[in-house]
């Protein structure tokens, strides 16, 4: 039976604390879901003043044709000084690049989460909380592939609630005890069905649980920021089912499986799918798993986007990164258009995230790709660019 402690403990977790064991590692604010008044006007102009900082389209062009050093030294005279100084004493090369990224786009979100109050706040704290799930199925995804724990620590962002000092703490640590580390956290239900062999699955359910989770916070989206804050979601829920769902048939064209095994896998992909999509509802998921993927992909909005990729191709040949990329593109577009229209509103904020993390998605590539000599055409394809 439970406590009075323990029932005040979970009691906290609806409101959006966590437990004590590691609330000490979570910033002090918190989602308070209406109980102040909301500052957009402050918010968007501290944000459109960062937004002019990310590094311009023309920049990319020329860190293709810069080495690795040159690339690590123009980095380091731009908003990434302070953490490529700083980090400068315990790494080198694409490794001090790499923790240099990660921590500065954490502290850009960081920041947006202080310059923020009562609505936007509330709606990019849960937005957010993806982090946490990531940096999870990372340490998970490591652990269980004997990654060494210098390359886990590596990838892991921490833009979300959870603190570099504590997911830096469950790296050294096995699996069952990083599981038992979030037994009273609204995880814990989830992390603890794993049996070393279902990751996929877990995986999966974090995904679906941080979703249902984020609409919780959204509500009825009666206003207008509501309104285009759910639409944004419900548009990277389509593009995370798109990618899923491409993947499952590019893999089945390389099978070339009989029908009853085909159907095993398309049963599991479509079970994966996460709900509440903006333009792909449930009938419309079912479709592009049972019947011609293209052919049902060519009756969606998304054909415009990815169409000239796919069109009269064997999907053996189609590239993933390109797909991936061009979905990247467009939803980065669409964000932007609406920022333009929705001046003050939590638009231009969500517009500011994803090109930060666009911003260090495509530093990565580029560092990645010099390190290991890649052509810097090849290089150039992978990248998204506005």
């Amino acid at each position: 039976m439970l406590n009075a402690q323990k029932i005040r403990e979970c009691s906290e977790y609806v409101q959006g604390k966590l437990p004590p064991q590691i609330s000490k590692y979570v910033p002090s604010r918190l989602p308070t879901f209406g109980k102040s008044s909301s500052n957009y006007p402050y918010a968007v102009t501290r944000v459109r003043a960062m937004r002019i900082k990310l590094f311009p389209r023309d920049a990319y062009p020329r860190f293709l044709n810069m080495s690795l050093d040159e690339i690590t030294r123009k980095i380091g005279e731009s908003e990434y000084k302070r953490d490529i100084d700083e980090l400068s004493r315990e790494y080198s090369g694409i490794n001090l690049i790499e923790h240099a990224l990660n921590r500065n786009m954490a502290e850009s979100f960081q920041k947006v989460l202080q310059i923020t109050e009562g609505e936007p706040h509330e709606l990019v704290m849960e937005y957010l909380r993806i982090f946490d799930i990531e940096d999870i199925k990372t340490i998970l995804r490591g652990k269980v592939h004997n990654i060494p724990e210098d390359q886990i620590l590596q990838t892991l962002v921490t833009g979300g609630v959870l603190r570099y000092t504590f997911l830096s703490g469950l790296v050294s640590k096995s699996v069952e005890e990083i599981i038992a580390s979030f037994k009273d956290s609204p995880y814990g239900p989830i992390l603890s069905k794993f049996d070393g062999t279902n990751l996929p699955e877990i995986e999966n359910e974090l995904d679906k649980f941080y979703y249902e989770s984020l609409f919780e916070a959204i509500g009825m989206p009666s206003s207008a920021d509501r309104k285009q804050f759910d639409q944004f979601v419900r548009r990277e829920i389509d593009i995370k089912n798109l990618n899923l769902l491409l993947r499952v048939k590019k893999y089945e064209a390389f099978e070339n499986a009989e029908n009853a095994d085909t159907q095993c896998i398309v049963e599991d992909v479509s079970s994966m799918m996460i709900p509440h999509g903006l333009s792909l509802d449930t009938d419309k998921l079912k479709n592009l798993c049972y019947d011609d993927f293209v052919e049902a992909l060519r009756k969606t909005p998304y054909w415009e986007v990815v169409g000239t990729v796919l069109e009269n191709k064997d999907l053996k040949s189609v590239s993933l990164t390109d797909v991936e990329a061009r979905l990247l593109k467009y939803n980065l577009t669409i964000v932007t258009e609406n920022s333009r229209r929705f001046l003050i509103s939590i638009i231009p904020i969500l517009e500011f995230i994803i090109y930060k993390s666009n911003e260090v998605r495509n530093l990565r590539i580029i560092v990645r790709g010099k390190s290991v000599g890649m052509d810097n055409e090849l290089i150039k394809d992978r990248l998204v660019i506005l």
